[in-house]
């Protein structure tokens, strides 16, 4: 199936009026965030391979439609693609989550990965967050209850990752991510919001693997165990075929 083209009457109108498709571009003003074109295109859930991360599910790999719809919501503006693109987190979710037969299911915590103080003003607020609180009715129509727990946050220091390695990565976030509300001086234990709760962190995209390794380490530091994680798209193997 071949991708509607891009035009630049397409582009100036999702400028001016931006509900056009996110992925394709496709669509008269008001016509939806996300075509049937895109969510066809979208291969997921797959479980990725992440060393130290536990389980770990994608609604897709990072590459056409959807990583015009993820750079589109995180970096352009598009504010209103959180549902669509919530709604493709509700699959790998159930991939993450553990299996109970027979009984009814837990609440689960929907942890955001947290993004820099800077980041999140230049974007309008945390975009993860905004995803995670996007996700709560979806999740609910599922018959699965959920609710957002922003329990981790980054120091303002923290240096915007991309163009880092994995080892960079992990030094940079090891000395900025801290439990939120407590400063960053803060010291001792917080309780996790509600013991036996699934805790599942949520994220746009997983490239090394390292922010998600240092947020299980916090999270275990306030007495949680995350089940696993979910995320919009897999950037850790630029040649995996869908």
């Amino acid at each position: 199936m071949t991708a509607p083209a891009l035009s630049p009457l397409a582009s100036l109108l999702d400028l001016l009026f931006p509900r056009t498709c996110g992925g394709c571009g496709a669509g008269p003003p008001g016509s939806g965030g996300w075509c049937p074109w895109c969510a066809e295109s979208t291969a997921g859930p797959w479980s990725v391979g992440v060393p130290g991360a536990g389980r770990v599910a994608v609604a897709g790999r990072y590459r056409g439609p959807l990583r015009r719809a993820v750079l589109a919501y995180k970096e352009r503006g598009r504010r209103d693609l959180a549902a669509d693109l919530a709604g493709l987190l509700v699959a790998p979710l159930a991939v993450v989550l553990p299996v109970a037969a027979g009984r009814a299911p837990p609440r689960i915590r929907l942890v955001p990965v947290p993004s820099r103080p800077a980041a999140a003003r230049a974007r309008g607020g945390d975009h993860v967050l905004r995803l995670c609180r996007a996700l709560e009715p979806r999740l609910a129509a599922a018959g699965l209850p959920a609710s957002t727990a922003p329990l981790l946050a980054l120091d303002r220091r923290a240096r915007d990752s991309v163009g880092l390695d994995g080892a960079a990565r992990a030094a940079n976030l090891a000395a900025a991510l801290y439990p939120a509300g407590r400063g960053r001086a803060g010291r001792g234990r917080r309780p996790p919001p509600d013991p036996g709760a699934p805790v599942v962190l949520v994220d746009d995209v997983v490239t090394t693997g390292a922010t998600l390794r240092a947020c299980r380490r916090a999270l275990r530091g306030l007495g949680c165990e995350p089940v696993g994680s979910v995320l919009l798209a897999d950037a850790t193997t630029p040649g995996r075929k869908q």
